[in-house]
């Protein structure tokens, strides 16, 4: 059954910093300390998409709902919140969420992901997905590390547990981490994601095949990047 009232909840057209429409991936190498955590070995904006934590909400399948101050956790695409003690949680179960909202953004759950919607016409929508990887080499152990996101406390909603608390992944040598941070734009019909190539844009807006390559072609437009699909996206849409 396709989801058309989380497609029902946005509106507007959304627009990204140019830094992430224009580039699809950024590619980085972290020097880490021995007894560093991993966190505060990347950059700010690797581990976080929000500079801050902000008052967030959780729409489940089930109409339930949950908030909090909360930030989207790029390593892994998952959420984290505040809890009353100050201590930074993991939300468990978070495929059973459909859509959550950070201030003015709006995401949906997919795949184990959150891509964050930029614009929404009819039963259509157009959307990002942010995503960090971690390039460690084919050698087990390397870096000395654990999963990135299997010793962060979890919890079931956006509250406090008594007990509960976070902890971090502690770096066991000093190493170079490489890591990559990847902007793919998706097409989403209310049921499932499409990458933004040209062969989707025709099955989602059929009828207009010459008129998509026409506008393609005298745009010069480079469909990977979103900035570009959603160019186009709109387009279709007047």
């Amino acid at each position: 059954m396709k989801k058309k009232w989380i497609i029902a909840l946005v509106f507007s057209t959304i627009l990204l910093p140019q830094a992430i429409i224009a580039q699809t991936v950024k590619r980085g190498v972290a020097e880490a300390a021995i007894g560093s955590d991993l966190n505060s070995a990347l950059p700010g904006d690797v581990v976080y998409m929000y500079p801050e934590f902000q008052n967030g909400t959780i729409l489940f399948a089930d109409r339930s709902t949950s908030e909090g101050m909360v930030n989207l956790y790029l390593i892994g695409s998952q959420v984290h919140f505040i809890a009353s003690t100050g201590d930074t949680l993991l939300m468990r179960d978070q495929d059973n969420a459909r859509v959550l909202s950070i201030g003015r953004d709006t995401y949906i759950r997919h795949d184990r992901s959150w891509v964050r919607l930029l614009a929404v016409k009819g039963g259509l929508a157009i959307g990002i997905r942010s995503s960090v990887n971690i390039e460690q080499p084919k050698k087990t152990g390397a870096y000395g590390m654990e999963d990135v996101t299997s010793s962060i406390t979890s919890v079931s909603a956006l509250y406090d547990v008594p007990g509960a608390s976070a902890q971090t992944v502690y770096l066991k040598s000093l190493q170079n981490i490489p890591y990559s941070v990847t902007h793919d734009a998706l097409l989403y019909d209310g049921n499932k994601l499409h990458i933004t190539n040209k062969r989707n844009f025709n099955k989602l807006f059929p009828g207009k095949k010459d008129l998509i390559n026409s506008y393609i072609k005298e745009n010069n437009l480079n469909l990977v990047k979103a900035r570009d699909a959603l160019q186009l996206f709109n387009f279709l849409n007047l």
